[in-house]
């Protein structure tokens, strides 16, 4: 999750979409070829997307606080 929230700093406006469009799509095929129904596969894609913004958020909140 971080090494995604990095690559997705280091990238803007539709650079940064079409990468976390890429990126949820290799999940969501990964978690189907594991058996995953595609509902919950979308949910887990969806609190990764959560997890991946709140480290963001996080990150950029510490480096304001230095």
């Amino acid at each position: 999750m971080e090494g995604i929230a990095r690559v997705l700093e280091s990238k803007n406006g539709e650079d940064a979409n079409a990468f976390w469009r890429s990126t949820a799509k290799q999940i969501l095929i990964q978690l189907s070829e594991s058996g995953i129904a595609p509902g919950l596969a979308e949910q887990e894609v969806g609190t990764l997307l959560h997890a991946v913004l709140g480290d963001m958020a996080a990150r950029s909140a510490a480096k304001f606080a230095q």
